[in-house]
């Protein structure tokens, strides 16, 4: 009878010990903080993505941060879109904006509209949004994360894209 309980004791013992599992990646480490690619790379990707070289913490998760997104048409142009990923996307859609940042310092105000699943914002090609991130080796995009139109300057680290000119 001894032996059962010594054994039911360490089973025990090892149910509760077991500690967390293991979960696997984050979001933002499956994401990264290099450019990755749908349906190929260069002239082949149909979507071209980076996530922001820091994260802040917000009242929704410990770990918000931003993703920058770049989806080549058949005309040539490109769209971006930056996203929010943690903390729902705010901005006033009636005048819906960001502002960049890129390696030249001067900002740019990038006009769009809301994405249809309500954590980002849509940048149409006559923004320019696209030129600012392919000439420079970071670009700073300033996104709305707390109550009273707190903002914080997501980083990007946009050397090394290759897509189609």
């Amino acid at each position: 009878m001894r032996h059962i309980i010594t054994l039911a004791a360490i089973g025990l013992l090892a149910a509760c010990s077991s500690g967390e599992k293991d979960k696997g990646p984050t979001q933002r480490e499956q994401i990264g903080q290099v450019w990755k690619y749908e349906g190929g790379e260069g002239a082949k990707a149909k979507l071209a993505y980076i996530g922001s070289a820091n994260a802040v913490q917000t009242m929704t998760a410990p770990d918000t941060f931003s993703v920058l997104l770049i989806q080549p048409m058949d005309n040539g142009e490109k769209i971006v879109r930056v996203k929010l990923v943690g903390a729902p996307f705010r901005c006033d859609l009636s005048d819906c904006s960001v502002s960049a940042t890129g390696d030249g310092g001067k900002t740019e105000l990038w006009k769009g509209r809301i994405t249809t699943t309500d954590d980002g914002i849509e940048i149409p090609p006559s923004q320019k949004a696209y030129e600012v991130i392919a000439k420079s080796k970071t670009v700073k995009v300033d996104l709305i994360t707390g109550t009273k139109d707190e903002k914080t300057a997501f980083q990007f680290n946009v050397a090394g894209l290759d897509l189609p000119k």
